[in-house]
């Protein structure tokens, strides 16, 4: 699966937020996710958050499948900022942008293979909801949507997006 540049992308801002000590993270995050991706299919997946004590946070979120010949991987970084919507403390809302590489290959038995390996730059909104917290742990469910344009039919005004549901375990450092 090629997700490098993603990683990359990830460790580095991560880097990044850990420069200054009021931006340091504080939370680390694994979820199980299930992306939506189009015509109501949920994919399964991961993701990964790194999160400061500011409510900012930084996602990976990977889901891949190989079914016959073919290959298909979606990776989204994102950085996302909080902004307080509802009354509640249990329940965050963000917003960000996010970068997305996405991967379609195909083995052909007839040795003509061919993949499609393309990046990507959008916004992002989420919702998360604290459901459990105990000491240090926590148990949380998110939804967060991407929307990117669509390469060349972004002349035509389309956008491609992509959703996530997750459930998590996040652990304050």
């Amino acid at each position: 699966m090629r997700c490098h540049v993603l990683v990359g992308t990830f460790i580095a801002v991560v880097l990044l937020m850990s420069r200054t000590e009021e931006s340091f993270a504080t939370e680390l995050r694994a979820a199980r996710g299930w992306f939506e991706q189009g015509d109501f299919i949920l994919a399964q997946g991961l993701q990964l958050a790194v999160i400061n004590d500011n409510k900012q946070s930084v996602r990976f979120e990977f889901t891949g499948r190989t079914f016959g010949g073919f290959t298909e991987a979606t990776g989204i970084v994102s950085a996302n900022l909080p902004y307080q919507v509802l009354p509640w403390t249990s329940v965050t809302t963000t917003y960000g942008l996010s970068f997305m590489d996405e991967y379609t290959a195909y083995d052909s038995p007839h040795g003509k293979d061919e993949a499609l390996h393309s990046l990507n730059l959008g916004i992002n909104l989420g919702l998360a909801w604290t459901v459990i917290e105990t000491g240090r742990w926590n148990a949380t469910l998110e939804w967060n949507s991407h929307i990117f344009a669509a390469g060349v039919a972004f002349l035509y005004l389309t956008t491609a997006r992509k959703t996530n549901f997750s459930a998590g375990v996040g652990y304050r450092l």
